[in-house]
């Protein structure tokens, strides 16, 4: 039961891991419009973002003025000599608006969306981020989606195995104490007495199997993500990849992964139980 249920918790945190890694770089796909025309006044492009809160999908709107482009422009990580001659008095950067939608997915619909809207013109046409890079961003879209497939896909192939591990191994053990369940039926006892032993059993391994099961990956987890990301000599790390300190995000998660370990763990020791012994009993 205990490598039953570390096959599934550890199949079930990959798919939680790839599907928030993935809704991460998802959420992380806006549009930013530009607007490089000096003669568009600040309440002009204003009154357009308020429009374009109003555009199904779209959840955040942020106004992005010459002194907000100039800040960011400054901390961004560059040469001194390219940020030096750009100040308050000399800024050619342009203003923006940054679009936050809610589902990446639509965002090309979005964009046509604002298009409509778009009346006077403001925005041209070689001014929109999605625009510029539309190629790129629907293909980290795809990637994004086929990853988490490949979480579920992954899920569910070893769930399988372990229900047929865990069932192979209790029909065995059942078939193994037939002479017991036989003397039983002989001295006369009901179906249900029979059961009886074998259903609390079955809950029995799914708690036994939960503890053995979060005390070993919350050790392997610490053994190896313990102090951060591990990272070997090249600089590589599996947390570094994703984005996310598995260490701490199994902490985080673990009393959701212990009711499903102690829940598969049972229903799995009951049900493969009843059914094992079914054969053994008189109808």
């Amino acid at each position: 039961m205990t490598l039953t249920l570390t096959m599934i918790s550890v199949s079930l945190l990959m798919t939680f891991i790839l599907r928030d890694t993935a809704e991460s770089i998802r959420s992380k796909i806006d549009i930013t419009i530009y607007f490089r025309n000096d003669a568009i006044k600040d309440e002009q492009i204003q009154q357009l973002a308020e429009k374009i809160k109003q555009v199904n999908g779209v959840i955040a709107v942020d106004f992005i003025d010459k002194s907000e482009a100039l800040a960011i422009f400054k901390r961004l990580p560059i040469n001194d000599n390219i940020k030096s001659p750009i100040d308050e008095k000399n800024n050619p950067l342009p203003r923006s608006v940054l679009v936050d939608t809610q589902n990446p997915d639509d965002i090309q619909a979005v964009v046509n969306n604002i298009d409509s809207i778009d009346s006077n013109d403001y925005i041209c046409s070689e001014c929109v981020s999605y625009d510029q890079n539309k190629e790129k961003v629907d293909k980290v879209i795809s990637a994004t989606q086929f990853v988490q497939l490949i979480g579920i896909g992954l899920s569910v192939f070893f769930g399988v195995i372990a229900i047929f591990n865990v069932y192979n191994i209790i029909k065995i053990t059942i078939t193994a104490r037939s002479d017991e369940i036989e003397i039983m039926r002989v001295v006369g006892a009901s179906n249900m007495f029979v059961r009886g032993p074998f259903i609390v059993e079955g809950i029995l391994y799914g708690l036994i199997g939960t503890i053995f099961t979060t005390s070993f990956l919350l050790l392997m987890a610490k053994l190896s993500f313990g102090g951060g990301s591990t990272t070997n000599s090249s600089g590589f790390s599996i947390s570094n990849l994703l984005g996310i300190d598995i260490y701490t995000y199994l902490v985080t998660h673990i009393w959701q992964l212990v009711a499903v370990q102690f829940l598969a763990g049972s229903v799995l020791g009951v049900v493969v139980s009843l059914i094992s012994i079914r054969k053994f009993l008189k109808s």
